[in-house]
């Protein structure tokens, strides 16, 4: 059985606030995430029906809702008349409700802003945070396919990962692993759900939005078009999603790790990349730091290699190659590719 208040009670979050299951049989590093199951604990999902349901979303988000079936998931997002992101998510429709899956934080800010445009819509939003789960499975799927059955929703993202939302207190079994795997995950795929801070900071161009085709340009208007459109066909990006990558290493001197001058706190709280001279380069949305594998297999006097990674708002045109955490060029970080990036020499 799945439930809330067992899984908080068997289980502990780390540094970032991601669910960690207890016991642990595996370091989350080297798990084979072709078989994996992680609760999500930090998502949520939002219910919405009613006769209007279609109509009413249609002039609110940035996807195409006359092309959401029930067997397709697609990504969407929210956003102020100056198409900045409210909340963006995973969305399907299940023959009477439309699913959203997005941060729990953001889904409450959403369904807030989506209460004020619905007055003149018979529409029904729920806030599902509550009754239902969000589980991240490895599976074989088909990306953006869904399948909606009385036990769960399947939402796949890619052809090997999905979104499960099934209900608080199922009767259905997982052995479950940590959820950094899950967000790691997204972070080499340049997938970034906006919250906390970030909301209302990004066009859905920054976050790379429509590469991952979160962004309909054929249908009709909806809040914040104007900006979208004309950004995509009348400008350039200066903005872009990106991915660096770092390692952290710490000594271990009789038995006892003695770890660099960035500690937790100081890498939780980072918000901007530096280049040589200092100046700020790019915008921090998400960190997660973990134990490299060799680190993982293989313990030794001389201490072991953390690797961090990073998703950014930087420089649309050639972003630099390498960028540091701190202004003082500690901390060196590679820039990576994306799935939807031109490859580059890295």
């Amino acid at each position: 059985m799945v439930s809330r208040s067992v899984l908080e009670q068997t289980g502990q979050l780390d540094q970032w606030g991601d669910y960690i299951p207890q016991p642990q049989s595996q370091d989350p590093s080297t798990a084979n995430t072709a078989q994996q199951t992680c609760w999500l604990n930090q998502f949520s999902a939002l219910k919405i029906s009613g006769p209007d349901a279609e109509r009413f979303l249609q002039g609110q988000l940035t996807c195409n809702m006359t092309d959401i079936t029930t067997r397709s998931v697609f990504h969407g997002a929210c956003c102020t008349a100056k198409g900045r992101i409210v909340a963006n998510f995973n969305i399907s429709f299940d023959g009477e409700n439309y699913w959203l899956i997005l941060p729990t934080l953001s889904a409450e800010v959403l369904e807030k802003h989506l209460q004020k445009y619905k007055v003149f819509f018979k529409t029904t939003l729920e806030n599902c945070t509550q009754s239902h789960l969000i589980l991240g499975q490895w599976n074989e799927s088909e990306a953006g396919a869904a399948i909606h059955t009385k036990e769960y929703h399947q939402l796949s993202l890619s052809n090997n990962r999905s979104f499960l939302i099934v209900s608080d207190l199922s009767e259905l079994e997982y052995t479950l692993s940590p959820s950094i795997n899950w967000r790691l995950a997204d972070i080499n795929e340049g997938i970034y759900y906006v919250e906390g801070a970030q909301i209302e900071q990004w066009i859905p161009q920054h976050i790379s939005w429509h590469n991952v085709n979160g962004i309909s340009f054929n249908k009709g208007c909806y809040t914040g078009q104007e900006i979208i459109a004309r950004l995509q066909y009348l400008g350039k990006a200066k903005k872009a999603l990106q991915h660096y990558q770092g390692a952290i290493n710490s000594k271990t001197i009789d038995g006892i790790s003695e770890s660099t001058n960035l500690t937790s706190e100081g890498l939780i709280s980072a918000q901007q990349l530096f280049d040589e001279g200092g100046k700020n380069k790019a915008e921090v949305l998400i960190i997660r730091n973990h134990n490299s594998l060799e680190s993982a297999t293989a313990s030794t006097e001389f201490g072991s290699e953390s690797i961090i990674d990073i998703l950014v708002v930087g420089q649309g045109e050639n972003p630099p190659k390498i960028l540091y955490l701190t202004e003082t060029n500690e901390f060196p970080l590679t820039l990576q590719n994306l799935p939807y990036t031109d490859l580059k020499e890295v």
